[in-house]
């Protein structure tokens, strides 16, 4: 299926407030309700939103600090059809974020470059960054290599695209 204006337009409100009803994108778009409920089904049904979801305030929530640690892991093969990248980077996500006393880990993202791995943590406390590098990661003896930012200020954090 391709993307049409008022797919985009559909995809752009939402993208900015998912709480935003039928009605009203119905009456900021000028388009029968009907027409936008039918195009929210196909946009879901072939993948294009995948979800409607909310964006916490961390801070709020306790979450002081954000870091990034960037992973360097031994080459193996691949598991199942997977890679070892995605096959580690699912294992320290799932145990981290079941432990109560470890920083949440927000994304794995598989990269390119001399490092394989970039996690985006949030935590409530310096110490529970300082547990998650020196512990836990060292429980994983596929990483031979880690690098540690700690975010200073975020700018821009979700900005809508244009789509």
């Amino acid at each position: 299926m391709e993307l049409d204006e008022l797919d985009r337009r559909i995809i752009g409100i939402l993208i900015r407030d998912a709480r935003t009803t039928v009605t009203d994108i119905s009456k900021k778009l000028n388009v029968p309700r009907t027409t936008i409920m039918h195009r929210l089904e196909r946009l879901e049904e072939e993948g294009y939103i995948r979800k409607y979801t909310a964006i916490p305030d961390y801070r709020k929530l306790g979450y002081n600090f954000v870091a990034y640690v960037l992973l360097r892991v031994k080459r193996e093969r691949s598991v199942a059809g997977r890679s070892s990248q995605v096959v580690l980077a699912e294992k320290i996500l799932s145990t981290a974020n079941a432990s109560n006393t470890l920083p949440y880990v927000e994304e794995a993202q598989i990269i390119t470059g001399q490092y394989d791995i970039l996690l985006k943590i949030r935590a409530r406390k310096w110490e529970d960054i300082s547990r998650f590098l020196i512990v836990h990661l060292a429980e994983f003896e596929e990483i031979e290599h880690s690098e540690t930012m700690l975010v200073l200020e975020t700018v821009g954090e979700h900005i809508s695209p244009n789509i």
